[in-house]
């Protein structure tokens, strides 16, 4: 918005840099020309002439002018008005100086604001230039915004050279930075000598040699004489001893390379005769160099410079200085964001693929375990609370310490221990079993008659009632015997009939008898191994849980339940709804649909940023309004009413504060219209004609208050109390500029209002000595309408009044008879018949509201007094019933008490 109310100021006045512009507004038609000087031109003491506008003599300060050029617009908006304007309004960070000339008068007027910013293209406080972009080495402004200046060791525009603080007459770039050539009067390197004339024939040649080099002997006028022309020795064939910068490359005294007056420690090769490197400590940015930064030993991996003499930059796979992590992209959600940050649990930052984030507190049973997850059987965490025993994540096995149900193991449990137990058969475990007590297999031998035995004495002799393989001397012969249940002889068979037992086929047997209808059988009857206690293989759906192959098994084919009919336990983001614990499932995670990954639909107090919200909890069409730098798509997402790139940036004015939340009281509050000011607080009137008004001024009559036009601040009043309150020139055309209307609200008669259809002023109400007038829509606060004209005026001389009015149409009313000339007619309304009363007219006959007086003639104590001389509608007279003379107005004068604002 600054840079908008520059270009707009700068659009308006015709005048960026200085310049003398002229406007002339008669009636519908607005002409502006600007003259161009070539010469800068300084008037030294002030003149004193009459004003083209008014007649009245004025005074001018000494006067400089600069080139200007000439331009030529019309605008069918405005009327009469001539100005001369040097440097309007114009606003910097830092110092500004704004110059005005008006007739014969010039107005310097400072301000100040906030800290400089190199680079944004402003000359701001404690910068001596600003080119934006064009800063940096070798430009005019360097990229500190100081001068490129000889000496700085930066060759700037118009330097041959420099070599900063080894410039010097004697050395390859002189003090004025220009290259030390032969012929110019300063011996340099590789020079004998420089008389700065076109003679050979003196001792001086024009190849700046002694006329005796060469001959082997060191004159005094030589730094050495070898007899020869070789110039890659120690001595040069213009005797001059080898030196760097001398043109020639003499590797006895260590150069590696010489281009003469053109090494410089940006170039190919440097200063110090040394070929330029990444590494040596210089930026080789100029010839065949490409290096962003060198700082030399502090070049490498993990520096702010590379070991190839590039920054090191968010994203480049190299962890700066300033980098948390360096994952060599600018995603999101990788674990690396994309200003370098660690995306990492125990940050209480809810980050991609987390399911929750307490800080990595060291709890796991607190709802959340330190890997930002939900406790879960599996996880590595024993969580109590969740019945577990025992969590040795990766590591649980139905055949280690620690279940796949997290409880540790136990003879009983149905899990064979392994290494420990022989068999587990659970509830089936004990005597006669084919898994004992003790979890060890029952065996043929152990004295307990187990399955698939006909007995078991413990021995192995075959000499008692039961033999070595635990069957009764008579089971196999044939016959049926004791406790035999069966006997085929030969033709015993464990899948048969008849098992080598002499038992019929039974399920739990060990065998699998087909003819018995079986598909397993295990000789336990445990339903949560691999087999039921019906012979039957294990499945999902049969009612019981398959320990190690299912989550659940409830039997049913429901998915609403809480096991779904893949026998996995229901959970969040399955696809199915979970009757009693979830409101929906759609399956995915993404909240901006009509389920988030909460399970839940949106809503504005689930903590994440679901369904239209714009931020979290806030913005959109269901949620409230977002506070300031929260994310927005339009104002209307903002409590400021301010959405500046998608971010709910501070108001710009009142009415942007009401729209953002129309249920705040009037009172003061604090907006950024951004014209060059920083924040500043303001009255808002939140009530009258659907509220939004920006209130700049308040009178009541009394002396010593500022007129509307005013500069003079009063802040410390309620204006809304109808006492005098007013703002400088700078926020009211700050305010005019974003404003499309202004009203003025009476105490007397209570809620009554007049409202015009434009802002009260435009930006040359921040100049001295301006004045506008214009045609206007009039509604009032009855509903009456009326089309008018207003006006106003901060010229010095309006002691008579005329700083600010509003006139009834139509145009070309007669004045009162005793104005000069008599029958003297209005133009646009007003008509101007003296300089000091510039926005009256007709002795105030026609005015809705009029200015009484600003300063008297005799005793000139700066007041301003507001009366109306006309109604329309509610609008009533002020006084009522009182005819007023506009000519002899006195005293502080006004009756009328009202607040004035803009929207």
């Amino acid at each position: 918005m600054r840079f908008i109310f520059g270009l707009a100021t700068c659009a308006y006045l015709t005048a960026c840099s200085d310049s003398t512009a002229t406007t002339t507004d008669t009636a519908n038609t607005d002409t502006t020309t600007e003259s161009t000087t070539s010469q800068q031109t300084t008037t030294g003491g002030p003149t004193t002439g009459p004003d083209p506008t008014t007649g009245v003599p004025t005074t001018s300060l000494p006067t400089t002018t600069s080139p200007t050029s000439t331009t030529t617009s019309t605008d069918t908006t405005d009327t009469t008005e001539t100005t001369a304007t040097t440097d309007p309004l114009t606003t910097t960070q830092g110092t500004t100086t704004s110059t005005t000339t008006d007739g014969d008068t010039d107005t310097t007027t400072t301000t100040t604001g906030p800290v400089a910013e190199c680079g944004n293209g402003i000359v701001e406080d404690g910068e001596a230039c600003d080119d934006g972009r064009e800063n940096g080495p070798g430009k005019a402004c360097n990229a500190e915004c100081q001068t490129n200046a000889c000496g700085d060791g930066d060759v700037g525009p118009g330097e041959e050279c420099d070599d900063g603080a080894g410039n010097g007459d004697m050395n390859s770039c002189k003090a004025d930075c220009t290259d030390n050539v032969c012929g110019d009067g300063a011996v340099g390197p590789g020079e004998g000598c420089d008389d700065g004339n076109d003679n050979d024939n003196d001792d001086c040649t024009n190849a700046c040699a002694l006329a005796t080099c060469g001959d082997a002997i060191v004159a005094a006028t030589e730094e050495c004489d070898d007899g020869n022309d070789d110039n890659t020795d120690l001595c040069t064939d213009a005797c001059t001893n080898a030196a760097c910068s001398d043109g020639f490359i003499q590797a006895g005294v260590g150069e590696e390379c010489d281009d003469g007056t053109d090494n410089a420690d940006d170039a190919d090769c440097t200063t110090t005769c040394k070929a330029a490197t990444c590494g040596d400590g210089h930026v080789w940015s100029s010839g065949g160099g490409t290096e962003e930064c060198d700082l030399g030993a502090e070049n490498g991996p993990g520096k702010a410079c590379n070991a190839q003499c590039q920054l090191n930059v968010c994203g480049d796979g190299d962890q700066g200085p300033e980098e948390a992590c360096d994952d060599g992209n600018l995603d999101n959600g990788d674990g690396c964001n994309a200003i370098c940050g660690l995306e990492e649990c125990g940050n209480e930052v809810l980050d991609f693929g987390e399911a929750c984030d307490d800080g990595a507190n060291g709890d796991p049973d607190d709802g959340c375990t330190d890997n930002c997850a939900f406790p879960d059987c599996g996880d590595g965490f024993e969580q109590p609370s969740l019945g577990e025993e025992c969590d040795l994540g990766a590591n649980n096995s139905d055949s280690g310490d620690c279940t796949l149900a997290c409880l540790s193991a136990a003879c009983g449990d149905g899990l064979i221990h392994a290494n420990v137990e022989q068999c587990d058969d659970g509830a089936n475990n004990g005597p006669g079993q084919a898994c004992k007590a003790d979890c060890s297999a029952n065996f043929c031998g152990d004295a307990d008659v187990g399955p698939g035995e006909a007995c078991d004495d413990g021995n192995q002799s075959n000499n008692d009632a039961c033999t070595n393989v635990c069957k009764f001397a008579t089971c196999g012969d044939g016959f049926e015997q004791g406790t035999e249940q069966c006997d085929l002889g030969d033709l015993n068979d464990n899948l048969g009939q008849c098992t080598l037992a002499c038992n019929l086929a039974d399920c739990g047997d060990g065998f699998v008898q087909p003819t018995n209808m079986e598909e397993c059988d295990d000789s336990n009857m445990s339903n949560t191994d691999a087999c039921l206690d019906t012979c039957k293989d294990a499945e999902c759906g049969d009612g019981f849980v398959w320990a190690g192959n299912e989550q659940c098994d409830d039997g049913n084919q429901l998915q609403t339940d809480a096991c779904l009919n893949a026998c996995i336990n229901a959970k969040c983001g399955d696809g199915f709804v979970w009757a009693g614990n979830e409101q929906c499932d759609d399956g995915n995670q993404i909240d901006s649909d009509t389920c988030t990954h909460l399970c839940k639909p949106p809503a504005c107090n689930d903590g994440i940023k679901s369904g239209a919200e714009t931020d979290v909890d806030c913005g959109g069409p269901t949620c409230g309004k977002c506070p300031a730098q929260s994310a927005c798509l339009q104002s209307s997402d903002c409590i400021t009413g301010n959405c500046v790139n998608n971010v709910c940036a501070p108001p710009q004015s009142c009415k942007q504060i009401h729209t953002g939340n129309p249920a705040l009281l009037s009172g003061k509050y604090t907006i950024d219209p951004g014209f060059g000011q920083p924040p500043f607080e303001v009255w808002c009137d939140m009530v009258t004609d659907g509220g939004g008004w920006t209130v700049f001024h308040a009178n009541t009559g009394a002396g010593n208050e500022q007129p509307l036009t005013g500069n003079v601040e009063n802040l410390t009043n309620n204006p809304m109390q109808f006492l005098h309150y007013s703002v400088s020139r700078l926020k009211k055309a700050g305010l005019s500029l974003i404003s499309t209307e202004t009203i003025f609200v009476r105490q007397t008669p209570a809620n009554v209002w007049m409202k015009v259809n434009k802002p009260a002023f435009n930006s040359n109400i921040a100049l001295a000595n301006k004045n506008w007038k214009g045609a206007v829509n009039i509604s009032v606060s009855d509903g009456t309408n009326a089309a008018g004209f207003m006006a106003w005026s901060n010229a010095d001389n309006n002691y008579k009044g005329g700083d600010f009015g509003i006139t009834a149409a139509p145009d070309g009313q007669v004045t009162c008879p005793n104005l000069v000339p008599p029958g003297a007619t209005t133009v646009q309304g007003f008509t101007n018949a003296v300089a000091e009363a510039w926005a009256l007219n007709a002795c105030c006959e026609f005015h809705y509201l009029f200015s009484r007086t600003t300063k008297e003639a005799m005793n000139p104590d700066v007041d301003a007094g507001y009366d109306a001389e006309i109604p329309l509608g509610t609008w009533t007279k002020s006084p009522a019933g009182a005819d007023m003379d506009c000519n002899n107005a006195s005293g502080d004068g006004g009756t009328l008490k009202f607040y004035a604002g803009m929207r």
